[in-house]
């Protein structure tokens, strides 16, 4: 499977892209939790490296499908980050039921450099599309496929 660099939006046989500023769902402050979304909720997500330099997206992606998938510097880490800024166990993603529907939550494992979504240290949190993640020196943003 092929993603676009920019927005993440999966890319169907041999597609150009344009770059546009998406809609994310969440992005209103206002908004009811989960509104916006369809009843049975995201099928699947995946996290988009972004370039440590620019912000811009497109040097790997990684699908989150299962119920867990760890992040670290351990080698039996789903998401290998090799980097001595990332401790063995990280962070953990995983797929949770909600109220409104089915969603992802990232936790921190106990790292020593903690996990950031959207620059702010967090212990656990539920993820919404678009949102930006940074493990160490690395940044994602995390989309729903």
């Amino acid at each position: 499977m092929k993603f676009c660099a920019e927005c993440g939006t999966r890319i169907v046989h041999v597609q150009s892209t344009v770059s546009y500023a998406p809609s994310f769902v969440g992005e209103d402050e206002d908004a009811a939790p989960g509104a916006g979304r369809d009843e049975g909720g995201p099928e699947g997500a995946a996290l988009i490296e972004l370039d440590q330099v620019e912000g811009t997206a497109g040097r790997r992606m990684h699908d989150i499908g299962d119920e867990l998938v760890t992040v670290g510097r351990s080698p039996e880490s789903n998401i290998f980050l090799d980097d001595v800024t990332v401790s063995r166990q990280h962070a953990e993603i995983f797929r949770r039921e909600q109220q409104a529907g089915k969603g992802f939550r990232i936790r921190d494992a106990g790292s020593l450099n903690g996990t950031y979504v959207n620059r702010v240290r967090v212990d656990s949190v539920d993820l919404r599309n678009g949102d930006e993640i940074q493990v160490g020196k690395y940044r994602f943003k995390f989309v729903f496929t």
